[in-house]
């Protein structure tokens, strides 16, 4: 009984909420990383401070953040329950007869270069605009006018859906065009969530959102999930290929990209880009008119291909890197 009340001491010890204060850079999505490990559980965090943060785009330094226990703490912190049982003394010399007790394995998952939500989190890069399939046309409660996981919601389709059904919440983007030639290299669409049908009316259906990546609104579109595969580990080898590009756009409404960005590049499947690939993102300087080395400022890796263009995560520290389109970039590792 003594070891139980130290293991709940212990444990209750790391369930309690902690305070934050943001430091310049940060973003939920890194406060979640950090204290959950589970950068996808940002809006708790958000949650937790509505009062500070009206729109999760924007925390500044110095604001002091709660951050609640970690929702996915709730089993692991339970102590386990007492039986009364003893094991039984095992003789120094087992009977013949007495089975060999069987040696059960635990096996541990294999690390990932990018989780199956990271993979679609990324978003796409269509040659056309996407036709809309359905539509978000409500909440419960009613008039939410920021929705994020586990908020009900309601759809303008019933046709071929049925209770269970999976669902990709998405925004339409921008048209991503080259930032030197101009030249149109696909249709951005933005995942903001996936959501489950749970009822399917005669007009429309209610669903919960359970996964969310960004605030989603009412007039947002959805379409089937459609599965993707967590992408492995691999080998990175410096190139010795000369393969200069360009960033064609940054995911980010603020000037200095934070770190975990989605940045697009365009170097796609015609360039040989393939997923894992690294590149650095650099610009060219000049002090008092003569050639300078260049000066690195950050790196992408490639989550996704597409014919003409592909989509990367911004590699860099928590600050925020000065990252924009029509910056210069080339390869420096390829995926093996």
């Amino acid at each position: 009984m003594k070891k139980l009340l130290i293991l709940v001491a212990f444990v209750s010890m790391f369930a309690q909420e902690t305070t934050h204060e943001v430091k310049e850079g940060d973003t939920l999505w890194d406060i979640a990383g950090y204290y959950y490990q589970n950068p996808f559980l940002w809006p708790y965090v958000w949650r937790a401070n509505l009062a500070k943060v009206e729109d999760p785009h924007w925390i500044y330094p110095e604001q002091q953040f709660v951050i609640p226990p970690s929702p996915e703490q709730g089993i692991a912190a339970m102590p386990p329950e007492e039986t009364g049982y003893a094991p039984p003394v095992v003789a120094p010399t087992p009977p013949p007869e007495k089975e060999a007790t069987e040696v059960i394995s635990v096996v541990t998952p294999e690390p990932k270069l990018f989780s199956a939500e990271m993979v679609h989190r990324a978003g796409l890069i269509v040659a056309d605009k996407m036709l809309p399939w359905a539509q978000i046309v409500g909440t419960e409660p009613p008039d939410q006018k920021m929705i994020t996981s586990y908020k009900t919601i309601y759809i303008d389709r019933s046709v071929d859906l049925a209770e269970g059904d999976m669902l990709t919440i998405y925004r339409s983007g921008r048209t991503l065009k080259h930032p030197r030639t101009g030249d149109v290299l696909g249709e951005e669409v933005i995942i903001l969530g996936v959501a489950h049908v749970e009822a399917v009316g005669t007009d429309g259906s209610r669903c919960k959102v359970t996964a969310s990546y960004d605030i989603i609104k009412k007039g947002d579109h959805l379409m089937l999930y459609e599965s993707v595969e967590a992408v492995d580990l691999i080998e990175l080898v410096e190139t010795e290929q000369d393969v200069e590009g360009y960033v064609v756009e940054v995911r980010t409404i603020q000037q200095m990209a934070p770190p975990h960005a989605i940045v697009y590049i365009d170097q796609g499947e015609m360039n040989g880009t393939a997923v894992g690939d690294v590149y650095t993102v650099y610009q060219e300087k000049k002090v008092s008119g003569k050639e300078m080395p260049d000066f690195d400022i950050g790196r992408i890796q490639i989550v996704k291909v597409f014919e003409k263009a592909s989509i990367g995560l911004l590699l860099s520290e928590r600050e925020p890197a000065p990252i924009k389109r029509g910056e210069k970039c080339r390869l420096a590792m390829e995926a093996r």
